[in-house]
């Protein structure tokens, strides 16, 4: 199976995520951080879900990982059956990515949520995720099978909104009221 997609899209933000003190931040990766990361790691693995028990290959194997305009997309062929099957039935929910030691620029956000610009930072590992939601809503997974003479192809973008997120961006009718549920909703206090 070949399996290409964009790991996130740089300059875009992030869903609200969680901070670990009760609050939550929204996060963007600036153009050319993925490159300078990309740089300096001497290899990059591709894991299912984050777990280091299910390496799936590598930047020195099977992985090919480039920044463009874009963002990062990544391309990787696999036999492993488990992604096999996650991709038939479409589970592949989309990708993500580690950040370590992050360089990063904190700004107060238009809708009182902190906003985190990460301008470097270090990368070990990038996931295909079938059980959980991406963080970042950019991100896009096309899979491509072969069976024989059968080929089939499809693409799976991660959700772009919940229906709770109607009228979040809408500057002129903002109502505080829709963000505390959405916060609520993913464990946070107001």
């Amino acid at each position: 199976m070949i399996i290409d997609g964009y790991v996130n899209v740089t300059g875009r933000n992030s869903r609200p995520i969680p901070d670990g003190k009760g609050g939550y931040f929204i996060e963007r990766i600036q153009s050319g951080t993925f490159r300078k990361a990309m740089k300096r790691a001497e290899e990059i693995k591709i894991l299912l879900n984050h777990k280091w028990s299910r390496i799936l290959g590598s930047t020195k194997t099977n992985l090919n990982l480039q920044e463009d305009k874009i963002g990062l997309r990544a391309h990787v062929e696999t036999e492993d059956p488990e992604v096999v099957q996650a991709a038939k039935e479409r589970r592949l929910r989309g990708w993500s990515f580690d950040i370590l030691h992050p360089v990063e620029v904190r700004a107060d956000g238009e809708n009182g949520i902190p906003t985190r610009t990460i301008t470097d930072m270090d990368m070990r590992e990038v996931s295909l995720i079938t059980n959980m939601r991406p963080w970042y809503e950019g991100t896009t997974v096309t899979a491509e099978t072969r069976a024989g003479e059968k080929e089939e192809v499809f693409e799976i973008r991660a959700e772009e909104f919940e229906p709770e997120y109607i009228g979040f961006e809408d500057k002129k009718n903002y109502d505080n009221s829709s963000l505390k549920k959405i916060i609520e909703k993913y464990g946070g206090n107001v």
